[in-house]
């Protein structure tokens, strides 16, 4: 495979924590029909996130099929318009390189990797300096 630009417009990728908000109060969506801080109904917003998920199931499926490269990133590009998630850019950066597309999909990985908080405290560097609890 050769490394060749996307022939479809790079997907427009939002910070995950930014992604799903209310539209009216951009008070971060919890998954309700509701927001609870202005009261707007925010089933499209529901209706989004459910098509973004079907959007990347059927990238998944289109990738184990095995000869459906190009449809699997075409449907991993929409759903990364629609709702991008840490998942969803994996995804994406799977369907771009099984197109051979190494440069963008390196560019995907690298802003999901930026975007996300390390599940746990990381090790101190090695040589810095670390506190220990302080005894009387």
């Amino acid at each position: 495979m050769s490394e060749q630009p996307s022939s479809l417009p790079p997907a427009i990728l939002r910070p995950v924590s930014a992604a799903m908000a209310c539209p009216t109060c951009r008070a971060a969506w919890r998954g309700v029909v509701t927001c609870s801080r202005c009261g707007t109904d925010l089933t499209a917003l529901m209706r989004v996130a459910v098509r973004a998920w079907e959007l990347r199931q059927a990238t998944r499926a289109a990738l184990c099929a095995g000869d459906r490269a190009t449809e699997a990133l075409a449907l991993a590009r929409a759903a990364c318009q629609l709702h991008t998630t840490p998942s969803g850019q994996r995804l994406f950066a799977l369907a771009l390189l099984v197109n051979g597309h190494m440069a963008e999909a390196y560019t995907v990985l690298t802003q999901a990797l930026q975007a996300q908080q390390p599940p746990f405290p990381l090790p101190p560097r090695e040589g810095a300096r670390v506190r220990g609890p302080t005894h009387p």
